[in-house]
């Protein structure tokens, strides 16, 4: 069985395929989001199966997430990036208890539980100040 999952950022578009059994991370890939995301989660998916060497029907889920997530057409599955976070680092940090994620227009701490669900979270909602935006911007005038 394959998975997918298409996370589409305010500035970057992210796909990776999954294999279910121990093949583990098939393909990843990473693209610069633009204002087109339909075209552009179609085009970064098919980059990635390219690279997992897989068709399309063969994919058995895709989860979309992220800014963009309800503008990916193949998706069985739209859902915030919150929970995926708590998910994920569930998955690769057991024992982690906070996530802080710095997007491209917002930054969000996430507070997790024992179990790795999502007990709290906040997120600046005023401007991009220490946004991933704000910090490519400072670090490419700091050379």
């Amino acid at each position: 069985m394959y998975f997918a999952g298409v996370d589409v950022g305010s500035t970057m578009t992210k796909v990776v395929i999954v294999s279910g059994d121990k093949e583990g991370i098939l393909a990843s890939v990473i693209g610069p989001t633009g204002a087109e995301h339909r075209r552009l989660a179609n085009q970064v998916m098919l980059v990635a199966l390219t690279q997992a060497h897989i068709p399309f029907d063969q994919v058995d889920f895709v989860t979309a997430t992220g800014y963009g997530r309800i503008n990916v057409p193949f998706a069985d599955r739209q859902i915030t990036e919150i929970p995926c976070h708590a998910k994920g680092v569930k998955a690769l940090l057991p024992s982690a208890k906070m996530v802080i994620d710095i997007g491209g227009q917002d930054c969000k701490g996430i507070k997790l539980t024992f179990e790795g669900k999502v007990a709290d979270f906040v997120m600046n909602d005023k401007c991009a100040a220490g946004t991933g935006r704000f910090l490519e911007v400072v670090a490419e005038a700091l050379g």
